[in-house]
């Protein structure tokens, strides 16, 4: 082979390698994305606690997950008991007792203390984000993959989102939430994930307001159930009826 070819081949296999070793972004995503149940239909138990300077408030929840476009999460404290929150593609809605309507709802919207709702009721950010990958740095004791994702359709909670996620691992270790405006909203932490056989899921993670309020929220998952969810559940001319 003539030094031409030579050096054409040896250019190519570089090529080659490099592009090998650059991390995809979109399957870092998805890996980050099974963390928080990977099931096409399953269900899960949710404890909410907001911390302020004076007080501490737990609310329980039961939240149902059909697919990538489906959910209902159901309030179970006692006070709340009947009221409901259906997610249907972009569309959200609040159920609440003795009411003939529901009313629309977006998925920014507080649900308790720094959870918005779309925290809650949309698990998956591939569905709602475009991610590339911005840097690598240390968070939550590992090295990680920093990924941009900014949102692809109106139903996404956050315009844009930082999240570090493991290289190691592939687990979300930190997120910054950012508005539309460009202004850093909130930070949470992935504090803690099963250590059982299978998959790792999230245990509990840590919201922290940004806006001066002081307050922190913390989100405990137990009870992963993947189970077939009847699409009645998510019908909205039945809920509540």
């Amino acid at each position: 082979m003539s030094k031409v070819g030579i050096a054409f081949a040896l250019t190519l296999t570089a090529v080659g390698l490099a592009q090998a070793a650059t991390p995809d972004p979109l399957q870092i995503l998805r890996a980050a994305d099974l963390t928080r149940g990977g099931w096409d239909s399953y269900e899960v138990h949710l404890v909410i606690a907001n911390e302020t300077k004076n007080r501490t408030e737990e609310h329980l929840f039961d939240v149902l997950i059909k697919g990538t476009d489906r959910s209902l999460v159901r309030f179970m404290n006692p006070r709340d008991k009947g009221r409901e929150l259906l997610m249907l593609g972009d569309d959200m809605w609040v159920f609440l007792p003795n009411t003939q309507r529901p009313v629309r709802i977006t998925p920014l919207q507080r649900l308790v203390g720094n959870a918005s709702n779309g925290d809650v009721a949309r698990t998956r950010y591939e569905e709602d984000y475009t991610p590339t990958l911005i840097a690598q740095e240390e968070a939550g004791g590992e090295m990680c993959h920093v990924l941009e994702l900014v949102a692809k359709r109106k139903a996404a909670t956050y315009q844009k989102v930082h999240l570090w996620v493991g290289v190691a691992s592939s687990l979300p270790r930190r997120a910054d939430f950012f508005l539309a405006s460009g202004r850093r909203y909130k930070t949470a932490t992935f504090d803690e994930y099963t250590s059982v056989s299978g998959p790792r899921l999230l245990v509990r993670m840590t919201i922290t307001d940004l806006t001066g309020a002081g307050t922190k929220t913390t989100m405990r998952y137990s009870g992963y159930t993947p189970r077939e969810l009847p699409d009645k559940l998510f019908n909205k001319s039945t809920i509540g009826r």
